[in-house]
């Protein structure tokens, strides 16, 4: 996040000297895709991105074990 704070404002201020219209279309999607990629990683259960609970499952098998 810190990282795209930076270089949203390192586009923004090169942006301002010349009238690209497409500098400005960059911080907008960047803000939405890191919302979307936090918005993903929320929600276990569903969405693009799957993480497997694996020490949970290792837990679990200790449980048994005992």
């Amino acid at each position: 996040m810190f990282l795209i704070a930076v270089l949203s404002n390192l586009l923004i201020g090169y942006g301002a000297h010349g009238k690209k219209p497409i500098l400005s279309l960059i911080l907008p999607l960047a803000v939405a895709l890191s919302f979307f990629l936090i918005a993903d990683i929320d929600s276990p259960r569903g969405g693009i991105i799957r993480v497997h609970p694996q020490n949970l499952y290792v837990l679990a098998e200790s449980f048994k074990a005992q």
